[in-house]
């Protein structure tokens, strides 16, 4: 990927695209922020969903389905 992004080449994908959801996190969820101005977040492999407000549950399938999504 990062040789892809180094020559300049547009990166087409035919498939399905991924959806992300949203969800709000515990701070006991985060093992460790990166990035600009520590804006991403590396997760706890069984963390909490949260939407609005709301804890969903433990990620799931089942729970990530209820999530709000974004492309």
């Amino acid at each position: 990927m990062k040789y892809i992004e180094k020559s300049g080449e547009r990166l087409i994908y035919g498939g399905d695209l991924p959806t992300y959801f949203v969800s709000d996190v515990m701070d006991e969820d985060v093992i460790c922020p990166y990035g600009i101005d520590d804006r991403k977040a590396i997760l706890a492999d069984n963390f909490t969903c949260i939407s609005d407000g709301e804890i969903m549950g433990t990620v799931s399938k089942e729970i990530i389905e209820k999530m709000p999504k974004v492309n």
